[in-house]
Parts: C-alpha cells; structure tokens; sequence
C-alpha cells in the first residue's frame, strides 16, 4: 500500500496529488478485494455512464478529461468486458454513443458502495465543518483553474 506522509508535502498541489493517489490506491484494492474487475479509469468512464447513459464518446472524453485515444482504449477494454457497447446513432460513424450493458448497469450499486465505503472510511474524525470548508476550497481551486 502506497504509504505518504503530509509533513513531506507543503503545498496544496502536492497535498492534493498525494491525497488522489492514497484514495485511488486505496479503491483500486477495495474493489479486488470484492471482486469487481475495473481499473480506476475504467471506473470514472462507467461512473458518467451511470449518471448519463448514451453520451457520446468525445463528451464522454471531454468529461473525463482524457485524450480521445485514451478514451478508445478504455471503451474498447470495457466493451470486451460486456460492460458497455458503442452505437452509431446516425450516418456519421464517427459519432458514437456509448451505452451501459445490462451487466455494467448491475455493476453501479456494489461499485458506489465500494467507492462510498472509501469516502466514508477517509473522512473519519474530521469534523463536518472542516470537511465542508474543505470541498468549497477544492472546487474554488477548480474553478482557477478551468
């Protein structure tokens, strides 16, 4: 397990790069360790899906931020694993709408619950004024930057 000490990091960008990569380390292994076979990338591309199914795939590239080739890859990995399918919706072929599975829709609750045992288990004894203070920084930070 990937083990950081804050006081070796100063700065907010650092303390926040360090925070993602204790919390994705951390539901990377949740989720071995009840069985579900997605990647964390995989998981953000399933977790838009499951707020908005049928979006296409450059929207799809666009929300997560990742180049469309990257994108490709991680459609083309999900849709082997019968979690998802790409639908052509009009003449333009390059205009494809991904869509959740049956199997990939019935993969949403144990995966949130997984990633929401993990928010709970990081805020634990952090006050709930801390913490709100804390989220309004980090979408101010957000913000600057987009």
């Amino acid at each position: 397990m990937l083990v950081i000490k804050a006081e070796q990091y100063n700065s907010s960008s650092r303390l926040i790069s360090a925070t993602e990569r204790v919390l994705t380390a951390h539901l990377q292994l949740a989720f071995q360790e009840n069985g579900i076979d997605i990647t964390i990338e995989q998981w953000r591309i399933l977790f838009y899906l499951w707020k908005e199914d049928g979006i296409n795939q450059q929207e799809l590239a666009k929300r997560a931020k990742k180049e469309k080739s990257t994108m490709t890859r991680q459609i083309d990995t999900l849709e082997k694993k019968g979690l998802l399918i790409r639908r052509c919706l009009d003449e333009d072929k390059r205009n494809k709408q991904i869509f959740l599975t049956k199997q990939g829709q019935a993969l949403e609750e144990e995966a949130l619950q997984v990633a929401n045992n993990i928010t709970q288990k990081s805020e634990t004894d952090i006050d709930p004024s801390d913490l709100a203070l804390f989220k309004t920084v980090l979408q101010k930070i957000i913000e600057n930057l987009e």
